[in-house]
């Protein structure tokens, strides 16, 4: 870049290899049977509370949309934040948290109802009037997508904002979904099937390498 204040800018990048290589050992901790919860749930604290692996998995999903010119990464309350933040640093742009409330301190909000692609429930979700610029290319990032009611909401918030809608990327996709609400997205690891009683939990990659081509 010119000028006086001018330098070179990087862009992260990640070899195939290398990417399959944290995608394998991501697959072999979320198939860890001690990581199921009482109705079927997965505990994945350990996971984003580990920094070695947020970096990581901020890095490839990065590396994904490095070309893409981002401006802002936005995710929502709470669990997706230590993702948005590890890829908003290889990006080296600002992060944008949706909430399900507003917090007096973020001053006015813009405000819409969505439906939730699992529960089928009226869900709220805000974010504060100064923090995204119209105009901005915003990539979407989260830590589990079901059937995309959350990320589906954020992309309808947007549209409020006049932004545009540059990528979503999501650690874990649940695969048996009947109805997705979204389409174009990109994931590291697609969780097939939760067997309770025989404590089993099936997953594999996702299609990370697949949009990348």
């Amino acid at each position: 870049m010119p000028g006086a204040a001018g330098g070179v800018k990087f862009h992260v990048q990640v070899s195939e290899e290398k990417a399959r290589k944290v995608i394998d050992e991501l697959c072999t901790v979320m198939a860890s049977p001690d990581r199921l919860l009482p109705g079927g749930y997965l505990y994945m604290n350990d996971i984003l509370g580990n920094p070695a692996i947020v970096q990581e998995v901020g890095r490839l999903l990065a590396s994904a949309f490095a070309d893409k010119d981002i401006e802002v990464v936005m995710t929502v309350a709470t669990k997706g934040i230590p993702i948005a933040y590890a890829v908003a640093s290889y990006l080296n742009v600002p992060v944008v948290i949706v909430r399900r409330d507003s917090k007096v301190t973020e001053g006015s909000t813009v405000s819409i109802n969505y439906v939730s692609g699992s529960s089928k429930r009226i869900q709220t979700m805000v974010l504060s009037k100064r923090s995204l610029a119209e105009g901005s290319k915003v990539l979407i990032v989260d830590d589990f997508m079901k059937a995309g009611g959350t990320v589906n909401g954020m992309i309808n918030l947007l549209e409020e904002f006049n932004a545009e809608l540059a990528g979503i990327a999501v650690l874990v996709e649940s695969e048996n979904i009947e109805e997705r609400l979204v389409d174009e997205y990109l994931s590291l690891v697609r969780l097939s099937d939760v067997d309770v009683k025989e404590r089993n939990i099936t997953v594999s990659e996702g299609n990370y390498f697949a949009r990348r081509e």
